[in-house]
């Protein structure tokens, strides 16, 4: 029971820190879309899914389907490795839900983290242009991502902070935190292409998890992808370990008739 509330928490922690544009409860599901924006925020999540009780999936996996197929978009589901959720799993794969994008979430306890030995750091407590222009170049995100996510963004209504990470005239690195509850999770990390694998992922992580702690937070968590064998390294050196995994289950767009 305790492992399952906290995987209920921090799921829904991560969809008020990374908010879609619009939401739908479904019957125990909730349902978001942000325009095709990322997987996590257009995706079905099933947080009040009972378990061991098998209810009329094919009916509200069909309703699901019809909304996102109205929009132009693949139906996706976010699925953790709780196990009241293996059987609706089960099922998607039998209705032809391919699984993909296999994450980890990582948590840590923020009185055994370091300080940062390099603070020549902007924060904000918003996204000011300059973060949105970095993160967009550091990334490689379109513009029409940058709009969607900027709508994401300023959706977000708990405490955050967006940082820029600098060397002489050069930012480096950025990524924001939002804090909840005493926990503070870490979003879109990301460090400039040529300033990559000499710590400055590190350093702003570090600052990240240091305003987090001042801020009143005790633990963080974070999402990473399980085949990011060098975020997986940075993250455990900072002191994260893993708590779950989640995936997706995708299906393309459908047909309506």
């Amino acid at each position: 029971m305790r492992q399952l509330k906290m995987q209920m928490k921090v799921e829904q922690m991560m969809m008020n820190a990374w908010p879609a544009l619009h939401t739908i409860d479904y019957d125990g599901w909730k349902v978001c879309f942000a325009s095709g924006f990322t997987k996590r925020a257009n995706a079905v999540y099933p947080l009040h899914e009972e378990a061991g009780e098998q209810h009329d999936w094919a009916g509200k996996i069909d309703a699901v389907e019809r909304m996102y197929a109205m929009q132009g978009l693949p139906s996706i589901f976010k699925m953790t490795d709780e196990p009241r959720l293996s059987l609706l799993d089960q099922q998607l794969s039998v209705y032809g839900y391919a699984k993909e994008g296999a994450t980890a979430v990582l948590t840590c306890s923020l009185a055994q983290v370091a300080e940062p030995a390099k603070q020549t750091v902007e924060m904000s407590m918003q996204p000011t242009a300059r973060w949105l222009a970095r993160y967009a170049e550091m990334s490689g995100k379109s513009k029409l991502d940058m709009a969607i996510m900027q709508q994401m963004l300023a959706r977000i209504e708990k405490p955050a902070c967006y940082v820029i990470l600098y060397e002489g005239d050069q930012d480096v690195a950025c990524g924001y935190a939002v804090l909840e509850d005493g926990c503070t999770g870490l979003y879109s990390i990301v460090t400039s292409p040529a300033y990559r694998n000499q710590g400055y992922g590190e350093q702003l992580v570090l600052n990240l998890l240091k305003w987090a702690k001042l801020s009143g937070a005790s633990e963080a968590y974070l999402a990473v992808v399980q085949d990011n064998a060098p975020a997986v390294r940075l993250y455990s050196k900072v002191g994260f370990a893993e708590a779950y995994r989640y995936w997706y289950r995708f299906k393309p767009v459908a047909m309506l008739s």
